[in-house]
């Protein structure tokens, strides 16, 4: 990705005074790093330049930005692109939540394998942006180490605007598919990288990703979490395990999350599950 000239005088990165500005939360890894941020009201950040890519998705407020194309009204539910070195201002007159995404070498690397990334700054007009947006905030939420997977998949989709196929145009699963979703069952409590996933296929992971939802209606990190939940089902007939420990061993960081997922993708809490499905004393176990 080509890096924008940087006028002389124009600061590296913006000062924020007082209490203007407020990280809610951080996520990190060699890829990607994504900040919520919240801007208070009548913020005004001067003409200012990253060293890095960025994308801006607006969680809820109003604000301008301005930028050597001009300029842009940021309403909740926008994605906006800024490449690297490029000048630009804002304005936040009734405050914002936002969630900045700076890309760092290996996603863009990656991201020039399948094709030619985003160089342009502005908002990004394509519906397919705005549902990118809410899933990147969905992902960012999600306290688990398929977060990253999922974020990958979705920003390189984003630099280089695919459009994933529509229902009419699916045919059969391709065999590289197939080992794709089998290396989820096999390894699916275990970490896993979309890198993993395009070795093991044998493909670009861009192309796994789309692929993926396109024949299995689903995610790579939804059938990861799907999984997961599945192996949880069956660890809790066993009442020698707590809950806590089901959520360790079928691959969630702590058990909070794991409850949280649990409920969503089968309508109760884990312990609930557990006595509405098998014949014990309650007391015996540990939930």
């Amino acid at each position: 990705m080509k890096t924008a000239a940087r006028p002389t005088g124009i600061p590296r990165a913006p000062e924020y005074p007082g209490r203007s500005r407020r990280i809610l939360g951080k996520l990190e890894t060699s890829s990607v790093r994504i900040e919520e941020i919240e801007y208070a009201p009548g913020l005004c950040i001067a003409r200012h330049a990253h060293e890095t890519p960025h994308f801006i998705y607006v969680i809820e407020g109003m604000h301008w930005s301005g930028h050597s194309r001009g300029g842009d009204a940021c309403a909740p539910g926008t994605v906006r692109f800024l490449p690297a070195g490029e000048p630009h201002e804002n304005y936040f007159p009734v405050g914002s939540k936002c969630l900045g995404v700076e890309l760092f070498r290996p996603l863009l690397e990656l991201a020039r394998e399948d094709g030619t990334p985003l160089e342009t700054s502005g908002e990004l007009a394509s519906p397919s942006a705005r549902v990118r947006g809410a899933q990147l905030h969905f992902e960012f939420h999600q306290k688990d180490d398929v977060w990253a997977l999922a974020v990958e998949a979705l920003l390189l989709e984003l630099l280089l605007g695919g459009v994933r196929p529509s229902p009419e145009r699916r045919g059969p699963t391709p065999a590289w598919l197939l080992r794709v979703r089998e290396m989820l069952h096999e390894n699916g409590t275990g970490h896993l990288t979309l890198a993993d996933l395009s070795r093991c296929a044998g493909r670009h992971p861009v192309q796994v990703s789309r692929q993926f939802h396109h024949h299995f209606r689903r995610t790579i990190s939804d059938y990861v979490r799907q999984v997961r939940i599945a192996h949880a089902q069956i660890l809790l007939s066993r009442r020698e395990m707590s809950v806590a420990e089901i959520a360790l061993a079928s691959g969630f960081a702590d058990q909070s999350h794991f409850t949280n997922v649990f409920r969503r993708l089968t309508g109760v809490p884990p312990h609930r599950y557990r006595l509405q499905n098998f014949k014990a004393p309650a007391e015996s176990w540990q939930p």
